[in-house]
């Protein structure tokens, strides 16, 4: 390595940054691209009857990765056992959203990092909703939901379905606030 490239490491953040959509499909994009910049959240979960079992702030980050083609997200909060928000203690996971022209449809790929979950959905909007479904790492429905979209909030919620789809529960839901706008 030459003295003056920079680290493997920083070369690899450098190589996944993009500075904005790729401009063949930036309209389609702007459905998850009005989120970008980084998020203050307000984090609850709901167990099986409904009760609220865990309410603490929390941080979500969107940003534009791969050439624009794909929204990579960070969200953080700390963990409900615990009540920690530190490196290594805290809940903590990611996303990437990427639009497929060709079926006008998005596909999420979410890795809960702290505890281990992979689940791979398909998204689109609904109205001036944005939903987003498929199988959680049981094989059970989840639908993820972008309500009450504005410019500086949103709320998203999360529902599970025991019985395929013929009834939901409400599982997470998290109110958001931007903290920084990125145009």
């Amino acid at each position: 390595m030459s003295s003056h490239q920079p680290p493997l490491s920083q070369r690899a953040l450098e190589l996944l940054r993009a500075d904005g959509p790729l401009p063949a499909h930036a309209e389609a994009l702007a459905l998850f691209g009005r989120f970008i910049g980084a998020w203050d959240m307000d984090v609850a979960f709901f167990d099986a009857a409904g009760k609220e079992v865990f309410r603490q702030p929390g941080e979500w980050s969107f940003s534009w990765v791969l050439d624009g083609r794909v929204i990579q997200d960070v969200l953080s909060y700390p963990n409900p056992e615990g009540l920690s928000a530190a490196v290594g203690e805290r809940r903590i996971g990611t996303s990437l959203r990427h639009f497929n022209p060709k079926t006008g449809t998005w596909r999420v790929i979410w890795l809960g990092a702290t505890a281990g979950h992979l689940v791979v959905l398909t998204g689109n909007p609904v109205g001036d909703e944005i939903h987003i479904e498929g199988p959680d790492p049981d094989g059970k429905a989840l639908r993820w939901m972008f309500t009450a979209i504005a410019e500086d909030a949103f709320t998203w919620r999360g529902f599970l379905s025991d019985d395929g789809g013929a009834t939901w529960r409400l599982t997470q839901e998290m109110k958001a606030r931007r903290r920084v706008h990125h145009p």
